[in-house]
């Protein structure tokens, strides 16, 4: 029973570090985003957005697999990913 519980211990602590490093790369994966996003100037932002939205959309239309939700869950953290973007460019300005 000891050794189970230890099992278990050691298996869950495996899925603790998995999931943190998961969590750490899809942040750095943000501010890359956000940071490139930035870069390109206020004008490319919107087209930026569009192609990927459609990119997105383009996606979920070819392939019976991907569910509606999914489509809606991936376009909701990007745009609440501009949007956070677009609130640092304003206020970076100021």
């Amino acid at each position: 029973m000891k050794n189970l519980m230890i099992d278990v211990l050691i298996k869950l602590s495996k899925v603790e570090v998995e999931a943190k490093e998961l969590v750490a790369q899809v942040e750095a994966q943000s501010l890359l985003i956000a940071a490139l996003v930035l870069s390109v100037g206020k004008e490319s932002q919107d087209d930026i957005s569009t192609n990927i939205h459609n990119a997105v959309l383009a996606a979920a239309k070819s392939s019976d697999e991907i569910l509606q939700s999914d489509v809606e869950l991936i376009l909701s953290h990007f745009d609440r990913l501009l949007k956070v973007t677009r609130f640092v460019a304003e206020n970076a300005e100021e």
